[in-house]
């Protein structure tokens, strides 16, 4: 784990908050980027709340929602280090005594501690890998500790939309994303409608755009030497850009 002295440990300031957060980090760990902000934008969290952050990372929106006065916050992630970074960012944000992280998958962890499993959340927040495998290890978004959404991108999204059902309260909602133009955006959204009742988009606006440098679109084309998949989409005017979305379900089908 890193230890709060080590010289690899630096900060960095995450504007899901006004005034911005400021994170504890290492060189490793993923870095809070513009979808974690949308996300900050996008959720909706009421006093008294009880939110479930899949996919924490370093603790931004789990964070965020306990700032925003929810109750109580569960954060979960992969990789232990994000784990403990997260713990230590809550404390230095005041808000340890209501945030609890723990490593592990989705909500396996939940459902394995005994004096949790039978919480049910208000919000749900899934910001897990939703980039193609290929375009992601091109660019270097995100380290070797982290799962990538599989060779279409929608490995990680699908199996969240797929467990969430049963951990929302009534009424509740998850919110999750989707990268439109990096991933196949469809099979994601024919998950999203075949496990919830209500699908619709989170932000004020279809789509964010999000920039592409020259570098990165050549990257990108360069790591499908035969032929990029239809889906891949990146978009080309006055610049590159690729687009996301951040979607919000409610109504489990069960």
């Amino acid at each position: 784990m890193p230890s709060i002295t080590d010289p690899t440990v630096t900060t960095l300031t995450c504007r899901v908050t006004d005034p911005p957060l400021e994170l504890l980090t290492t060189e490793r760990a993923f870095r809070p980027n513009p979808t974690t902000v949308r996300f900050a934008r996008a959720m909706r969290v009421r006093p008294g709340d009880t939110v479930f952050d899949i996919g924490c990372g370093i603790g931004p929106l789990a964070i965020k929602a306990a700032l925003d006065g929810a109750a109580r916050v569960i954060g979960v992630d992969p990789v232990p280090a994000h784990v403990d970074l997260a713990r230590r960012n809550a404390q230095r944000a005041g808000v340890a005594d209501r945030a609890t992280f723990l490593q592990g998958r989705f909500f396996e962890p939940i459902a394995a501690d005994p004096s949790l499993r039978d919480v049910r959340a208000h919000v749900i927040v899934g910001d897990v890998s939703g980039i193609a495998h290929a375009v992601s290890i091109a660019l270097g978004w995100y380290s070797s500790d982290v799962p990538t959404g599989g060779d279409d991108g929608t490995d990680q999204v699908r199996q969240l939309l797929r467990l969430a059902g049963p951990w929302l309260a009534p009424g509740g909602t998850l919110y999750f994303p989707i990268a439109t133009d990096l991933s196949d955006a469809a099979r994601i959204s024919d998950q999203a409608e075949r496990h919830f009742e209500t699908v619709e988009n989170a932000l004020e606006k279809p789509y964010v755009e999000f920039p592409l440098t020259a570098r990165e679109v050549e990257l990108i084309a360069a790591a499908y030497p035969g032929g990029a998949p239809a889906w891949i989409n990146v978009q080309a005017g006055r610049r590159h850009t690729w687009r996301g979305q951040i979607l919000a379900v409610r109504g489990p089908r069960r």
